[in-house]
């Protein structure tokens, strides 16, 4: 353990650190003897039982330690007793206020073999029913906020104007662009045959932009499209009968992933078009969409977002999120209203060396974390949500649970789930 290889990997605990920045601190603190560090380096490598036995004798010598209580709950709940793990975790958790991330993730763990899991009524692909949205053929106003995609944006308004669904409109709102993308824009926009327009102004940011051409647009239905993704020629016309014909307020649809020359990424383990892939594959194992949204932007980008104007307009449109600020809209609108979804790739999501998440991963993830917990917090108020399929109560907390969200939900919360099931 005392190798900079075993300190640099991820601690055992779950937190997603270093061990050498999470219990790796632990172990040299208030452990002469330096058998918390030897439990540790026991459980990495999978010996639970010498691990166990290590972490007891931590206990002995010094009773209450919140480290060792932790982590031998985590090897109990490996070893097939979560009642075990949960007597252990909540005296670590009391010890330290409740505080620590990485002890409610894992309580959550253990939470979720003792809760039984319950699913929402209903199911998704049963959408709630509202024919005060349908029409033949609404006007769809297509919604574009471009910055700095010179190199892309005609890409992504040809394709707008490669549509078989007539009834359109296009509304461009360039956020203080400093490269070629406005004379772009202008090219692309002389021969549209429906009504387009150019809003350019100084930069503002992504969320400001989506709001300002919902504002200055006029369609039933709002497809929004960022500057360096493009629409498949069918898109609107699938969207309008998956959405507005099926009397639902909004949804989205499966992706294609290429590359800055509109190649096609092959799905590497690991990579970034596999991850986001993957994730929507996932909709198809989950009771309703909306369990899917929970857990992760299903819907990968606010381009990908297909809406009725009223519902975007009722939940305050975008908010200020850098990272972020599609799947906290999307979490906004399940609570309304649960998407359809709809399987085939009619949105072509563009990975680049200036896509915004490349910024940082780290920052994006972090800022993930305020929009789940605000849905998370009103999921589990008790109070009931317009749509009634959207996650909620015991089936959200089972999600939150099982998903390692638990140190997302209010601290309140998990201590009541925790307590009733200690009871």
């Amino acid at each position: 353990m005392d190798t900079a290889n075993s300190r640099n990997a991820p601690c055992p605990c779950g937190s997603g650190k270093r061990y050498k920045h999470c219990h790796g601190v632990a172990a040299g603190a208030g452990d002469p003897s330096g058998l918390l560090a030897q439990a540790l380096a026991e459980q990495r490598a999978g010996r639970l039982e010498a691990a166990e036995s290590l972490y007891r004798r931590v206990l002995e010598e010094t009773p209450g330690h919140h480290d060792a209580l932790h982590m031998l709950a985590v090897v109990r709940l490996a070893r097939g007793a979560p009642r075990d793990a949960l007597a252990l975790i909540l005296p670590a958790l009391d010890a330290t206020g409740w505080r620590i991330d990485g002890m409610r993730t894992n309580l959550g763990l253990v939470l979720a073999s003792l809760v039984a899991p319950r699913a929402p009524a209903g199911h998704a692909r049963a959408l709630a029913r509202d024919d005060s949205t349908r029409a033949d053929s609404p006007l769809v106003s297509v919604v574009v906020p471009s910055f700095n995609h010179g190199r892309f944006v005609e890409r992504a308004l040809a394709s707008v104007r490669a549509q078989d669904y007539t009834n359109l409109e296009l509304v461009v709102v360039d956020d203080g662009s400093t490269d070629d993308s406005v004379p772009a824009i202008e090219r692309a926009l002389g021969d549209m045959p429906f009504p387009a327009r150019l809003l350019a102004r100084e930069n503002r940011g992504a969320h400001a932009a989506l709001n300002e051409g919902l504002a200055q647009s006029r369609g039933t239905y709002v497809q929004f499209l960022n500057s360096d993704d493009m629409l498949a020629p069918t898109r609107v016309t699938r969207m309008v009968d998956a959405v507005a014909a099926a009397g639902a307020q909004w949804g989205f649809s499966g992706i294609a992933v290429v590359d800055a020359d509109d190649r096609p990424l092959a799905r590497t383990t690991g990579s970034r078009a596999d991850t986001l892939l993957l994730a929507i594959e996932d909709i198809d194992r989950e009771e309703t969409v909306g369990l899917a949204l929970v857990g992760a932007n299903v819907a990968v980008s606010s381009g990908n977002v297909f809406v009725l104007r009223a519902l975007a307009e009722s939940i305050g449109g975008f908010r200020a999120y850098r990272y972020n600020h599609d799947w906290d809209f999307c979490l906004r609108a399940l609570e309304r209203s649960e998407p359809a979804f709809v399987r085939d790739p009619l949105y072509v999501y563009r990975l680049h060396g200036a896509n915004t998440i490349v910024e940082s991963a780290e920052r994006a993830r972090e800022e993930s974390h305020q929009p789940v917990t605000e849905y998370l917090a009103r999921g589990t108020s008790g109070a009931a949500f317009d749509n009634p399929l959207a996650p909620s109560g015991d089936a959200l907390l089972t999600v939150a649970f099982s998903r390692g969200m638990a140190a997302l939900l209010p601290v309140g919360v998990l201590q009541q789930v925790a307590r009733e099931a200690a009871a």
